[in-house]
């Protein structure tokens, strides 16, 4: 759900106001109005020093070294600048060692040919000359015509040098190389300092990363506050000529109480309201979920955030969801295997900030343990064909039903998104803005009850036709005569018209879209079957058959979960946030609520 806001006006005496601003900060819950649309430029340069530090801080927490903070008067920006300077210092070694690399590649069939050599050569006044061809067509006579040394063979081709005597005519049907300037010694010592200079350079961002990490962070810390104090300065309107600063803000339901203490306290004068009449895409969103729902809303935050004039609808498409993601994995063993190793990590390695993923992680697990059961597969072994398993077979769903059951989840999501819409029109735009999607919401309830009602025998069609068909003619009135309540009759009948139009082919194209969950479960438990196949059949093999069964098994199984995982998790996004958000009528655009604070 949204957490409702409250708008807060203070009109503040200009000699107070800095001092009122910072203990605002201390306190921290007023989401600050903004008013000026540019940043000044001191804000900007505080802005570009902390996407610097940012970016420096990532780098260096990525190096995963345990944090020892030294006091040795460092500053900084000191260290932003120096790793800048190194990183680029690496980029450039790097474009140097794969120019080194191609050089040594193209002198290595020669060997070592040093500059002494060359010297000795040329006292001579012979021209060392370097030809490579296809050991085919090497003629034997070139080695009577010249001075000529065979020097390799590889892959088929020889590689070989000509000594040219002064001006000599060298005419023969191979291609000349030109080897590097520098010797192949040369270039394998050049190449190898490069690679200790990287590792030195690595060694000193490890030390960075172990005594400075702190250091960047406080910076961050106080450029922040400083950066946002001076942007509630910028969002400050000058009233009374200059006299009196007027500053305005949201503040949230649950925290109004500690503003309204400090306000008394500071004896400030404000004003508050609701925020029935604003821009929905203005004020500020705080999300407040239960303990399931919560876990699901990195995924919405993924998206967009709702504007305050919508649902959360984190909620209620978080049940789907994980159903979806079990559905589609399906395997009783595969939800065991992810539930017991994120359960592992979660109470072990995993660092505070990772708890929430690994807890959604957990319910996509013990989804996917139920729907393995409802579909009868572990490891992909099917239930049905194990002896004692016959007590629960009847539990499980064949082919055609689990086909029916995606259909089933679809046509109830879909349902469950319209009369989401409908009770949000209700209660945003009022009642008769809701009564088109209503219709819809009965149109197609009557639909699923006509069909269903007679296939599960709770009564004919020829019986229930007369209802059926007056529920449809009123969803009739409903969808053509409330199609848009601010329109005149005519106007009305022709949206009307246009929106049935959307949503009949809208709703039968995203009811189709469900059968991916049904698609996407077969082969995860087909790929398993295959798997387990291929084991027993190399398991057959005299003396390393069982070894290689299970290789096989548990190599294949892996494969197996983590594709299937990243299928059971993609396409289940694409029918919330597709199909779902769709009929739901979600627009998003919503502001996260920031607070005017200290604490990052």
């Amino acid at each position: 759900m949204i957490t409702p806001m409250t708008r807060y006006s203070f009109l503040i005496y200009h000699k107070e106001y800095n001092d009122f601003l910072q203990k605002l900060q201390d306190i921290g819950v007023l989401h600050i109005a903004e008013k000026a649309d540019e940043y000044d430029e001191e804000t900007r340069q505080a802005l570009e020093d902390i996407k610097k530090l940012n970016e420096t801080i990532r780098f260096l927490e990525k190096k995963g070294q345990e944090e020892n903070p030294a006091d040795d008067g460092t500053q900084p920006f000191d260290i932003v600048r120096d790793i800048k300077e190194k990183q680029d210092e690496i980029a450039n070694i790097e474009q140097e060692l794969v120019a080194l690399r191609k050089d040594i590649n193209k002198a290595h069939p020669w060997g070592d040919f040093t500059d002494d050599m060359k010297q000795k050569l040329k006292e001579l006044n012979l021209t060392p000359r370097f030809f490579v061809v296809n050991e085919k067509y090497f003629d034997s006579d070139w080695e009577n015509q010249y001075y000529l040394e065979r020097i390799n063979n590889i892959s088929g081709n020889l590689y070989f040098v000509i000594l040219q005597e002064g001006d000599q005519e060298i005419d023969i049907e191979a291609e000349e190389v030109r080897l590097p300037d520098e010797s192949l010694s040369e270039l394998d010592r050049k190449y190898d300092e490069k690679e200790k200079r990287i590792q030195e350079i690595n060694r000193i961002f490890d030390e960075y990363a172990e005594k400075y990490l702190e250091l960047l962070r406080n910076e961050r810390k106080r450029l922040q506050e400083k950066t946002d104090f001076n942007q509630a300065l910028n969002h400050t309107e000058s009233q009374a000529e200059d006299k009196v600063m007027l500053l305005e803000g949201w503040v949230p339901e649950d925290k109004e109480e500690e503003l309204k203490a400090f306000l008394e306290k500071e004896n400030v004068l404000y004003v508050s309201s609701d925020v029935k009449s604003e821009d929905p895409y203005q004020v500020p969103i705080q999300l407040k979920n239960g303990k399931f729902a919560k876990v699901f809303e990195p995924l919405q935050k993924m998206i967009d955030l709702p504007n305050y004039y919508e649902l959360d609808l984190t909620p209620f498409f978080a049940p789907f969801f994980a159903l979806f993601f079990g559905f589609c994995l399906g395997d009783v063993g595969y939800g065991i295997v992810i539930l017991a190793a994120v359960t592992i990590y979660k109470h072990t390695k995993a660092k505070p900030g990772m708890k929430i993923y690994l807890t959604m992680a957990q319910y996509l697990g013990a989804a996917t343990v139920l729907m393995g059961l409802i579909g009868g597969t572990v490891f992909g072994i099917s239930l049905t064909n194990i002896d004692w398993a016959s007590q629960v077979r009847n539990m499980i769903l064949d082919r055609n039903q689990l086909f029916y059951a995606s259909l089933g989840l679809g046509i109830l999501q879909i349902l469950f998104g319209l009369i989401l819409k409908a009770y949000r029109l209700w209660k945003f735009s009022g009642f008769p803005y809701s009564l088109s999607t209503w219709g819809w919401v009965l149109a197609l309830l009557s639909l699923v009850f006509y069909m269903g009602g007679d296939q599960l025998g709770w009564f004919t069609q020829s019986a229930a036709k007369p209802y059926f068909n007056g529920a449809l003619i009123f969803s009739g009135v409903l969808i053509f005569l409330f199609s848009d309540p601010k329109l005149n009759i005519f106007a009305r009948l022709g949206k009307g018209v246009w929106d049935a139009y959307n949503t009949v082919t809208g709703v039968f194209g995203d009811v189709l879209s469900y059968i991916r969950l049904f698609a996407i479960g077969i082969s995860t438990a087909i790929l398993g079957f295959v798997i387990n196949e291929i084991a027993l059949t190399f398991g057959q093999i005299p003396y390393v058959g069982p070894v290689v069964f299970i290789l096989i098994l548990v190599i294949g199984h892996i494969g197996n979960l983590l594709i299937s995982s990243l299928s059971a998790f993609v396409h289940p996004m694409r029918l919330t946030f597709v199909e779902f958000y769709n009929n739901a009528g979600f627009t998003g655009g919503g502001k996260k609520y920031k607070p005017f604070t200290k604490s990052l």
